[in-house]
């Protein structure tokens, strides 16, 4: 096949930590290729540098067999690379066409605004990503984000590669198929595409190629006609980490005080357009039960999320805590109250980007002391050190500044800031999105420890095997209403998607 990429003994170091170190990768045309690995193994790093983000610390990068001299972003372009970052390059203030039209100048193609919002539309309605080109940007999404930016790669003039960082992580079930499918599609038409992803039963689906990567380095280059299956990339994957993946899903059936429930009545949100986007919603979320919540992506689950944990206001209705009313009760008081909460978007939600490790998990997380009027850092520090699910959640390093971190470590981190305090309401939206196989492991079970020691859980997921393993009961958001609770032992996941599926106005 023609190669277009290829990498020699290609490294890269920041600071003592060497992020990849000495890959040699070739990327054809034609096909899928897969990059897998735990996080932190240095996938998304290694896509940087192929996109021009990252200068490689020594090797080389060879485009059609020409070492690249001064490797970055606009040469990449130029040779028709295109990347779908994890963490997208969009400014939320900015309309869809006008972050589009910024992406095009920037490849040195100018459109005028009736012919770009023509072809916005058209690459929308070609791959059914349900863009409006007027819509603002921060009104929208992470699915609905996801879509601009594969509406930005596909307008580079002469695309022929095509990088996707965890793409489907952000996608709801239903939409995870079809995007597969485009994939193929794309690799029929001639691209490369080089593909990012935890989820190991997609990458068996898809891929023709799968590169393995554990701690910077290549541990296994596989080709579909030599034969692969899952539980070979885990253990390349994993190797000698296996056991963390065995674990045991034990739930107590103790009699727990309801007098902790949080209990919404007749409850209505708005979102950003203030519309009602839930109505009158009866919900309780039980003190030692996980309330696992289903739903097509943008049916409320981000403002419902939000409306308990005080980030936005109810438009009608009450929250109680036990016997008290919290309803107007800010952030922080539902905080003191021990309520805490992983969001949709981390990264840009939970996270102060210049802070150590150490000073984002003092946020709400690690218990605070001081000496001599100055806050206790070495007390904090040995916390964390000593603390079992940090541990276990492989929470990266004290000092590192939370900036550099990958998704995935960003994700470690803010779900082990969420539970080291044991809380009384744990709001847990996709908390295993964009994890390796043996991490969401280790999340489920810290789930459950919460949930038999009394927690109240809120689990927002698009993952419905997740939701059927570990929730009590289930809830479904759609078409502003709220239908069940389901009992996960009894109910029908096929059941269940239907439902989803009719409140998106399907004609079932």
């Amino acid at each position: 096949m023609n190669t277009i990429i290829q990498t020699k003994d290609l490294t890269i170091q920041f600071g003592d930590l060497v992020a990849n170190d000495r890959l040699n990768i070739e990327i054809e045309a034609g096909t899928i290729h897969a990059i897998a690995g735990e996080n932190g193994a240095g996938k998304s790093t290694l896509m940087k540098m192929l996109y021009g983000v990252y200068k490689p610390t020594s090797g080389q990068i060879l485009v059609d067999g020409q070492v690249m001299h001064g490797w970055n972003a606009a040469m990449a372009r130029e040779k028709g690379i295109g990347m779908v970052f994890q963490d997208f390059r969009l400014i939320p203030a900015f309309t869809v066409l006008e972050n589009v039209f910024l992406s095009m100048k920037d490849s040195g193609v100018v459109l005028k605004k009736k012919e770009l919002r023509r072809k916005i539309r058209e690459l929308s309605e070609e791959y059914h990503l349900g863009v409006d080109p007027d819509e603002e940007v921060w009104k929208l999404d992470l699915g609905q984000r996801q879509h601009i930016e594969i509406i930005k790669v596909l307008s580079t003039p002469n695309i022929r590669v095509m990088i996707f960082d965890e793409p489907t992580s952000v996608l709801a079930p239903h939409e995870i198929s079809r995007f597969l499918e485009m994939l193929k599609s794309f690799r029929d038409s001639g691209y490369a595409i080089l593909f990012i992803t935890h989820k190991i039963d997609e990458i068996v689906s898809v891929a023709d190629r799968i590169t393995v990567l554990r701690h910077g380095k290549i541990t296994a280059s596989l080709r579909r006609e030599e034969g692969f299956d899952r539980e070979q990339i885990i253990h390349r994957m994993l190797e000698d980490d296996v056991s963390r993946m065995q674990i045991d899903i034990v739930r107590s059936d103790a009699d727990i005080s309801e007098k902790n429930d949080v209990v919404l009545e007749q409850l209505s949100i708005r979102d950003e357009h203030n519309r009602e986007i839930l109505k009158d919603i009866n919900l309780s979320v039980k003190r030692g039960r996980i309330l696992g919540v289903a739903g097509i992506s943008g049916n409320g689950q981000r403002e419902f999320a939000e409306c308990l944990f005080g980030v936005r206001r109810s438009a009608s209705g009450r929250i109680r805590y036990g016997s008290e009313d919290i309803t107007g009760y800010s952030t922080g008081r539902r905080i003191e109250l021990g309520f805490r909460m992983v969001t949709e978007d981390p990264i840009h939600d939970n996270v102060v980007g210049s802070f150590t490790v150490l000073e984002n998990m003092a946020l709400a997380g690690l218990p605070v002391t001081t000496r001599r009027g100055d806050i206790d850092w070495e007390d904090l520090e040995n916390q964390f050190r000593s603390h079992k699910e940090i541990a276990d959640l492989n929470v990266p390093e004290v000092h590192r500044i939370a900036g550099t971190l990958s998704g995935g470590n960003v994700q470690r981190m803010t779900f082990a800031r969420a539970v080291v305090s044991d809380p009384s309401l744990l709001i847990a939206c996709y908390p295993s999105r964009g994890l390796d196989v043996a991490t969401v492991a280790t999340v489920h079970q810290t789930l459950l420890r919460l949930r038999n020691h009394g927690t109240a859980i809120v689990l927002i997921s698009e993952d419905l095997s997740e939701l059927f393993e570990l929730s009590d009961e289930l809830a479904v958001f759609a078409a502003g209403s709220v239908a069940g609770p389901f009992d996960p032992e009894t109910t029908d996941i096929n059941e269940l998607g239907r439902v989803m599926l009719r409140g998106a106005g399907s004609d079932e």
